[in-house]
């Protein structure tokens, strides 16, 4: 039996893989946990590391190291750390984190921006 924040979790991990496919990204679904090289908790594209968090301690620091951790074992450029809102159920109004080097290819990515995955 899972514990109630392994629930949450999923919970928050079902309704950023149901909004990411109400948005056209029909790719998108969740990777399963145990993984020994870890790289984050859904996939949208083999560039793409996407790490939810439904906590009520906000730790960015730590947070910011393990999606760097994540996007080293999965060899991607951009990650996101997606944290949920207390009391919404709505992803579209949950905080969104990126780390320096994914704005940096954000930014510098015409292509990206421009395509769906």
């Amino acid at each position: 039996m899972s514990t109630p924040e392994k629930q949450k979790g999923d919970r928050a991990e079902r309704a950023i893989v149901e909004w990411l496919h109400s948005l056209g990204f029909t790719k998108a679904h969740r990777i399963r946990a145990g993984s020994p090289d870890d790289v984050g908790d859904i996939e949208l594209s083999p560039d793409i590391v996407i790490e939810v968090k439904d906590r009520g301690k906000i730790d960015l620091p730590a947070w910011i190291r393990k999606l760097g951790l994540q996007k080293a074992n999965k060899e991607a450029a951009f990650g996101v750390i997606v944290v949920k809102k207390r009391g919404s159920s709505d992803p579209f109004e949950w905080a969104y984190v990126i780390d320096a080097a994914s704005l940096v290819n954000v930014l510098t990515s015409r292509e990206f921006i421009r395509e769906k995955l």
